[in-house]
Parts: structure tokens; sequence; C-alpha cells
């Protein structure tokens, strides 16, 4: 049963490199990302063990309960592949006893896996600091993967049943992602806290210990208590972790068990209600249509919530590390740059309008079989799109001008995010015809696969940035002119309306130009598997 199902795993991922080159293409990016990270890892691990080899072996608990954790939340927010999930095996004549050994290994052999093992064969050189430690991490590394997988597995496996309503499901991904999103000021603000300390090294060896005897890092404290000859605290710690993962394996071993006689379903997210006022202002044609609908998904569905939230949240994000940054100086204020920070908001607009078609997936069938032209399919979903983004963008330039202190910049600022926004918008819609990139299908975990858009979307990207900055340049320039002499920012403001409605424009009509001749390639491309 392990060699089937880990074989029926690489099976599929070998059938959709087959079809889908742009996955293999992912797939190196992916392992060369991963290769330099580990790269980092070993070198790290090498200074840590010839410049403190004390701190080293502290410093391995923490991280290496820090990876368990990572797992462990990871099953909640990040969707794992789901060719294997339980209610797939429901109807077959098999049991958990038989079931679960495989469905773990197949775990640990995915590229998670693959990665986590290697991270944790390139702690060896941490451990190194004792013959003992480095012997008993080597041996306990099935240990410490076990541990991952099969916790993800029990975490994911306990709320699951609470997770298969659309609304919880949509609520907790889009709180997830929020919070990733704010890592990088949650960390900013740790480091700051460890900063206030008297003795911040000093924290270090109380966090490891008390690490090592949790079950997130008992079975690297194992290793820590051996390097410094502490055998009675090795032995217990040993028993620690050797429960934790008999604790999990009967668990999870339970969950499976009753989820292949009670299959848990997935639940909608309620009545569906009319457009009401959206359907009556917006044109009653195809262009009118397709922008009610994108109005809706908005809405409803948590890709785009997401999405919008975004929007929100990225300038937001740079105002608050900013101030954070100059809270060291009592005089420190925001200065009239500030009044730029909105304009960041192009690189998210353009992503957001090329994947439009991606994230239809393949609904897409039906503007194909109803005859929608491409340049209708193109101005509708700008249409939709603008009715949120303009308003957005509209409160972050007022924020931002206020904040700064300098009201009289409002036209700059809106000049400055409009004309790099608009013409984000008008390259985007144009690139999404060819390049329309990979989403999460319908239902599906956005930060699944497709989340980031694939290949496709960084190639895109890699097109989307030069032009509209070749575009919008104009109004972003005169904006930044118009902090020494603020006139200058109405001219922006007329630039980005000039400049930025051509680029919506052309774009519309390339694009679509584009669609009328792609439709069967397109939803080919949004609608596999692979």
């Amino acid at each position: 049963m392990v060699a089937l199902l880990v074989g029926l795993r690489w099976k599929q991922l070998g059938h959709q490199l087959a079809r889908n080159p742009w996955m293999i293409v992912s797939l190196v990016v992916s392992g060369l990302i991963a290769l330099g990270l580990l790269t980092t890892l070993a070198g790290g691990l090498v200074a840590l063990r010839v410049a403190a080899p004390d701190a080293a072996v502290r410093t391995l608990v923490v991280v290496g309960a820090a990876i368990v954790l990572v797992w462990w939340i990871g099953s909640i927010v990040v969707s794992v592949d789901d060719s294997l999930a339980p209610e797939r095996f429901a109807l077959l004549p098999v049991t958990a006893r038989s079931l679960l050994p495989g469905l773990v290994v197949a775990g640990a052999t995915t590229i998670g896996g693959i990665g986590t093992t290697a991270a944790l064969l390139l702690m060896l050189v941490g451990w190194s600091v004792s013959p003992l430690a480095l012997a008993s991490a080597a041996v306990l590394v099935p240990l410490a993967l076990a541990t991952c997988v099969l916790g993800a597995r029990v975490v994911s496996g306990l709320l699951a049943g609470w997770l298969a309503g659309r609304r919880m499901r949509d609520l907790v991904i889009t709180v997830g992602v929020l919070v990733v999103a704010c890592s990088g000021l949650l960390i900013n603000v740790v480091i700051r806290a460890f900063g206030q300390l008297a003795d911040p090294a000093a924290l270090l060896p109380v966090i490891a210990d008390a690490a090592g005897w949790t079950p997130l890092g008992a079975v690297f404290g194992v290793s820590a208590s051996l390097a410094t000859d502490d055998m009675a605290g090795a032995g217990l710690r040993l028993l620690v972790a050797l429960a934790t993962v008999a604790g999990l394996w009967f668990a999870a071993r339970g969950l499976l068990a009753a989820r292949l006689v009670a299959p848990i379903q997935s639940r909608g997210g309620g009545r569906v209600r009319s457009g009401g006022l959206l359907d009556r202002i917006l044109p009653a044609s195809a262009v009118g249509a397709i922008a009610a609908r994108t109005l809706r998904y908005a809405r409803r569905d948590p890709r785009q919530v997401i999405n919008t939230a975004m929007m929100l949240l990225l300038p937001a994000l740079l105002i608050g590390m900013t101030l954070m940054n100059g809270r060291g100086s009592e005089s420190f204020t925001l200065g009239p740059a500030t009044i730029l920070i909105p304009a960041i908001n192009a690189l998210i607009i353009g992503t957001i309008v090329q994947m439009g078609i991606a994230y239809d997936n393949d609904a897409i069938a039906l503007h194909i079989h109803t005859g929608v032209p491409g340049r209708a399919d193109r101005a509708g979903r700008v249409l939709g799109f603008g009715i949120i983004a303009v308003p957005v963008t509209i409160v972050l330039c007022v924020a931002a001008s206020l904040l700064a202190g300098r009201a009289d910049l409002i036209p700059a600022s809106l000049g400055a995010a409009l004309g790099l926004g608009a013409a984000s918008a008008g390259v985007g819609i144009w690139v999404g015809t060819f390049l329309p990139g990979r989403a999460p299908a319908p239902e599906a975990n956005p930060l699944g696969r497709g989340s980031s858009g694939g290949v496709q979307s960084m190639f895109a990207m890699i097109i989307i940035a030069p032009l509209s900055l070749l575009i919008g340049g104009t109004a972003f320039g005169l904006a930044i002119a118009a902090i020494w002499t603020p006139w200058l920012g109405w001219l922006s403001l007329a630039s980005a309306v000039l400049f930025g409605g051509l680029a919506i424009w052309a774009g519309t009509v390339l694009g679509g130009r584009i669609l009328d001749r792609r439709w069967p390639e397109v939803l080919a491309e949004v609608a596999s598997e692979a």
C-alpha cells in the first residue's frame, strides 16, 4: 500500500508535468529558490558552528520547533494536494490501518517533505559540535519528519469539519493571508521587542530549553541534551518525542477511519441574492453583465476578497514600517514622499487584471458558447474592477497626503497612483490574453496550487512593470516634482487621466482581438488541472 500510494502521487505529478510545460518551468524555479534557501541555511549553520557552538545547539532546537510548527499551521492555511484525500478512498475496501502508512510516506515524499528532509540533514552540520549529538540527530531525522507530517494530518483532520463550511473556510484563509502579509511588520515588532531587553542573548537558552520539552521541539531537544552530556534529560525528551509521534499516529488513524465511513462534504456559502441596484446602474449589455459579475466575485470569492484587502493593506504596511523605523527620533514625521506610497498598488492591479480569466477557470466557456466578443470581456473586467479600485485609490491618496501634512499634494498623489494603476490595468488586460496565469480552482484554497499565478504571471509581471512605468511615468514624474511645486500635481492628475485612459482603451482593443483568436487555447490553459 505504501509503494502504491507513493507511486500514485508521483505518477500524478508526472502526468501534470507532461500536460503543462509551464509547470515544469515553475518546478525548476521553485527548486532554485529552495536551493538558495538551503544554501543560506547551510552557510548560517557553518558560521554558528565555528563562531558559537553553544548558541548553534540552542538555535537548532528553536529552528527545528519552528519547522514543525510551520507544518502544523500550514495544514490549515496552505492547501495540500488533495489527490489523496480520505474521501477519495471512501468507496474502496481499505481500512485506516492499511492506508495511513502510505499516506504518511506519500506526504513525506512531496516537494515540501523532500525540502524539509534536506533541511534536517543540513542541520547535522550544527549538531556536529558533539559526536553523540550528531549520531542521535541523524537517527532521529525520520522521527522529526514523522512529527511534521502526522501533526499536519491531525490538525487538518480535526478542523476539516469546521472548515467544510464555505464562509468559515473563506474567513480562516483570508485572515491567514493577512497575517502572512503582515509578517514583515510583525517580525519588525519582535526584533524591536528583543532589542528593548537588557540582555537579548540570555533569552535564547530559555526559549530553547522550553521548546525542547514540548511536542514541537522534543525530538530536537534530545540531541541538545546529549550535546551537554545530560543523559537523563535526553532520555526524558526522547520519551516525549516518541509519545508525541505515537499519540499523533493513533489520532490520525482515528480521524482517517471516521472520514472513510463518513466523508466530509463541503458546504456552500448560503443563498445568492439578486444584484438590485448593481444591475440597474450598469449597462444592459455584455460589458455590464461581466462588470456586475466581477463585482459579485469581489464580494463572494475569497481569492478576490484577498486581492482587495491587499490593495488596502500594502500601502498601510509601508507607512507602518516607516513609522516604526523612525520611532527612534523624537522629531520624526512622515515626509512629503509619503504621498507616493499608494502608487505601489500598481503592481497588484496589473496582476489582478491579468489573472481575471484564470479566476473564472472553466466557467469562461460560457463566454465562448454565448459569443461574447473579446473586447466586451476585456472592457467588462476593467469596468468592474475599476468600480472597486478607483475609490480605494482615492481614499489611500487622501489619507497618505493628510498623514504627510500636505493636503495640497492630494492631486499629485492621485496622479501618481491613478496614472501607474491605470497603465498597469491597461497592460495587464492585454497581457492576460496570452499569459492568463494559473489560479486555484473555485472552492479550492486560495493559497493552494496556482495561488501566485504560476510562472506565467511571473513573466507577465516582467512585461507589465516596465510598460506601466513607461506609460505612467509622466504622471509619476510630475507627482514627484509637485512635492516642491504643488501646482504640478494637477498636471500629474491630468496626465494620469489621459495616458491611463489611453492605456486601458488600447489594452481593451488589442486584448479583445487576441481573445477572439485564442478563446479555445485560453480555455484549455485556465481549465487545466495540471
